[in-house]
């Protein structure tokens, strides 16, 4: 589900996500959907698709998401 996009770009931010949260950021142009798998201090770490990660050119299908990156759906 990787869209050319630049949706998180002047949208504001409401809360930080919690496990299990739909998230969605841009990273390479791309607008990224995710699930929340664990919440750190700074960031947090999201499960994506395996076509996403093979669009983001990582070997597995999660990913590190700084808080300040990334809007709660």
């Amino acid at each position: 589900m990787a869209k050319i996009n630049t949706a998180t770009k002047g949208r504001k931010r409401v809360k930080n996500a919690k496990v299990g949260d739909s998230i969605y950021f841009t990273r390479k142009k791309l607008t990224i959907f995710g699930t929340v798998q664990m919440v750190r201090d700074n960031s947090v770490i999201v499960e994506i698709g395996p076509l996403e990660s093979v669009h983001l050119g990582i070997p597995g299908q999660s990913t590190v998401v700084a808080h300040k990156n990334y809007v709660v759906i």
